[in-house]
C-alpha cells in the first residue's frame, strides 16, 4: 500500500508540473458527477412529496439532462491528460536511455529496469486519472449515503456497503490483469517479430526463396494462439468475479430497500432513493477497477522512477505554442528533446594504450584476456587479429570503457581511464562495432547520429564524400520498411563509417570496417585511411590478409595473450607463427 501511495503522489505531481490545466479541469468534472446521484436522490423525493412541482422538475431536468454530456466531457479530458503525461514520461524516459554509457548497458539489471520501464509508462499515465476517479467515487458514495440516510440510516449504510463487492471484485480483475498482460504483451511481441521477418524484404525475400515461409507463419500463429488463450482465461475469471459482485451487491441493495420499507419510508423517498442508486452505482463501481489498476502499477512506476533517477535524467519539456494555419493559438501537446551532452569530441589524442591488462568475465573459469599490452600512437595504423574468441572484442570494450580491467590500466595520453568520467573517455573514440547500426532514418539523421551536438548540413556531406549517398537529397528516407530507398548491407556499412568520418574523434576503433562491402570499395577505404591516418590513432581489427599490409604494427591476440607484434611483411616471414597460420590460406 505504500507504494500505491508513492505511486499516487508522484503522478499528482506530475500531473501539476506537466498538465496543471488539464487536472484541474477533469478534477471539477469529477467532482460535479460526484454530486449529481445524491442531488437525483433529493429532487426526486421534492419531485413526489412537493407541492411545488416546478422546482424540483426544473432541478432535476438539469441534473439528468447534465449527466451523459460531463460524463462524456470528463472522459475526454482524461484522456487528453492522460496522452500528454504519456508523452512526458516517455520522453523522460528515453532521455534516461540516451545518457546510459556502453558499462551501464552492460549491466543485466539496468536493461531489465529499461524494459520494465518502457511497459510502464501506459499505466503509470493513468495513476493521475484513477486518483481522481477514486476521491470521485468516494464523494459519490459519501454524498449519496447521506442523501438516502436522511431517508434511513440503515438503508444509507447497506446502499454504502453495496458498493465493497464491486470494489473488491475490479481490485481481483486488475491484479489478474498485471500478471495476464505481460504474457499477452511477450507472446504478441514474438508473433510482431516473426511477421516482420515474412514482410521486410531482405528476410522476407531469403524465406521464398528458401520455401520455408509457412514455418515461420507457424510460429506466428503459435503466438497469437498463445496471447489469445491468455486473454480468453482473463475474460472468463473476469466475468465469474463481476457475476459475483453484482450477485452480492443485488443482495445488499435488495436489504436496504427492506430497510426503507420497514423504516416507514414513504414510495416517493424509496422511489428516489432506487434511482439515486442505481446512477450512482455505474459510477462508483470503476472506483474498484482504478484503486486495482493503481495498486498493480505501483512496482511498475517504482522501477521506472528508480531507472531515471539513476540516469539522472531530467524530463525535457517545453511548451512552445503551436498555431494553425489561420494563426489562431492552440494547445500544444509539451514535448522535448533530452539535452546534448555537452562535453565536446577529443580530435587529438597521441597515444592509447592497454597496460598488462588481464580481464575476465563474471562466471568464466578463465580470464579472458591475461596481460596484454597494446600501444597505439597518433599517426600510426594498428591492427589486432585472432580467431573467434580469441579476445579482440574484449580488448577494445576495454578501451573504450564498457569493461573494467582486473588488473592493469587503460592509458589515453598517459593518464589512466580510471580517473576521468566515463563522458570524457567516450570523447576520445569514434567506434564502429561489426554488428553496426542500420538506422532507417532519413539520410541527414542516420549520418548526423556521429556527433553528439548540432550538424551543419554541409558537414553531412563532406562525411558522404566518395559514398553512395554522396548526391542524393539529405531528405532521403533510409529503409522500405518506411517506404523509403533499400540500400544494402555494404551501403549501410558505409554510413556507419560517415559517421565516424563525421564524428572525427581522436581515436578511431573499426571492428572489421569493409565486412559487407565488396573488395574495390574496400581498397579504396583502406587507402582513405592510410591517407588520412596522421590526425589520429587508428585501431583496426580484420580477418582480410591483404588490409594488414599497410598497417604500421599489428597484434596477434591468441587465448587472451598477445603472442606476436609487427609489421604485415615481419610476421608472415615468421612461418611456425601464429600470424602466418592464421593466414597462410589467403
Amino acid at each position: 500500500m505504500l507504494d500505491a501511495f508513492r505511486a499516487v503522489r508522484d503522478s499528482l505531481v506530475d500531473a501539476v508540473r506537466i498538465t496543471p490545466w488539464w487536472l484541474a479541469t477533469y478534477s471539477v468534472l469529477q467532482l460535479l458527477l460526484a454530486i449529481l446521484p445524491g442531488a437525483q436522490v433529493v429532487l426526486i423525493r421534492h419531485l413526489i412529496e412537493s407541492s411545488d412541482l416546478w422546482r424540483p422538475l426544473l432541478g432535476l431536468t438539469v441534473v439528468v439532462g447534465s449527466m451523459y454530456p460531463l460524463t462524456q466531457v470528463s472522459n475526454g479530458v482524461g484522456q487528453r491528460m492522460m496522452l500528454r503525461l504519456r508523452l512526458a514520461l516517455r520522453v523522460e524516459l528515453a532521455g534516461g536511455a540516451a545518457r546510459l554509457s556502453p558499462s551501464r548497458l552492460a549491466e543485466p539489471e539496468v536493461v531489465r529496469d529499461l524494459e520494465a520501464s518502457q511497459t510502464a509508462t501506459h499505466p503509470m499515465a493513468d495513476v493521475a486519472g484513477k486518483s481522481v476517479q477514486l476521491l470521485s467515487a468516494a464523494a459519490t458514495s459519501v454524498v449519496l449515503c447521506v442523501a438516502i440516510s436522511a431517508i434511513n440510516l440503515l438503508s444509507g449504510l447497506l446502499v454504502l456497503a453495496a458498493l465493497v463487492p464491486t470494489v473488491l471484485a475490479f481490485t481481483l480483475i486488475s491484479r489478474m490483469e498485471a500478471t495476464g498482460w505481460p504474457r499477452v504483451a511477450e507472446h504478441d511481441r514474438k508473433a510482431a517479430y516473426a511477421t516482420e521477418q515474412l514482410i521486410q524484404q531482405r528476410p522476407g525475400t531469403e524465406l521464398a526463396v528458401l520455401g520455408s515461409g509457412w514455418k515461420v507463419a507457424g510460429l506466428v500463429a503459435n503466438s497469437r494462439a498463445a496471447a489469445t488463450r491468455v486473454l480468453d482465461r482473463m475474460i472468463r475469471t473476469a466475468v465469474l468475479y463481476e457475476l459475483g459482485a453484482a450477485l452480492v451487491t443485488v443482495l445488499l441493495f435488495g436489504g436496504a430497500l427492506v430497510a426503507l420499507v420497514r423504516g416507514g419510508a414513504a414510495g416517493g423517498a424509496a422511489a428516489a432513493a432506487v434511482a439515486g442508486t442505481i446512477t450512482g452505482l455505474n459510477g462508483i463501481r470503476q472506483c474498484g477497477y482504478a484503486f486495482g489498476s493503481i495498486v498493480t502499477t505501483a512496482p511498475q512506476a517504482a522501477i521506472y522512477r528508480r531507472f531515471c533517477s539513476r540516469t539522472q535524467a531530467e524530463p525535457a519539456i517545453s511548451a512552445p505554442t503551436r498555431r494553425t494555419a489561420a494563426g489562431s493559438a492552440c494547445v500544444q501537446i509539451r514535448s522535448g528533446v533530452p539535452a546534448a551532452p555537452r562535453r565536446a569530441v577529443v580530435r587529438r589524442v597521441d597515444s592509447v594504450a592497454l597496460d598488462n591488462v588481464t580481464y575476465a568475465y563474471p562466471g568464466a573459469g578463465e580470464p579472458t584476456l591475461r596481460g596484454v599490452c597494446i600501444e597505439a600512437r597518433r599517426g600510426e595504423l594498428v591492427a589486432l587479429v585472432g580467431v573467434n574468441g580469441a579476445g579482440k572484442s574484449t580488448a577494445i570494450n576495454l578501451l573504450v570503457g564498457s569493461l573494467r580491467p582486473a588488473g592493469g590500466r587503460v592509458l589515453i595520453d598517459g593518464t589512466d581511464a580510471a580517473e576521468v568520467s566515463e563522458e570524457e573517455r567516450l570523447a576520445h573514440f569514434g567506434l564502429l562495432v561489426q554488428e553496426f547500426g542500420r538506422f532507417e532514418f532519413t539520410l541527414r539523421d542516420a549520418v548526423a547520429l556521429g556527433a553528439p551536438g548540432a550538424v551543419a548540413d554541409r558537414e553531412v556531406r563532406a562525411a558522404l564524400g566518395g559514398t553512395f549517398a554522396a548526391d542524393l537529397p539529405l531528405d532521403t528516407q533510409l529503409g522500405q520498411q518506411w517506404g523509403g530507398t533499400g540500400i544494402s548491407g555494404g551501403q549501410w556499412q558505409r554510413l556507419a563509417l560517415a559517421r565516424i568520418r563525421l564524428r572525427d574523434a581522436g581515436i578511431w576503433i573499426l571492428d572489421e570496417p569493409t565486412s559487407a562491402i565488396d573488395a574495390e570499395a574496400e581498397q579504396s577505404i583502406f587507402s582513405e585511411l592510410r591517407r588520412t591516418s596522421a590526425a589520429r590513432i587508428t585501431i583496426v581489427v580484420s580477418h582480410r590478409a591483404w588490409t594488414l599490409r599497410e598497417m604500421d604494427r599489428i597484434y596477434v591476440v591468441d587465448e587472451g595473450r598477445v603472442v606476436q607484434q609487427g609489421t604485415y611483411q615481419n610476421l608472415i616471414a615468421q612461418p611456425e607463427g601464429r600470424f602466418a597460420r592464421l593466414f597462410a590460406a589467403q
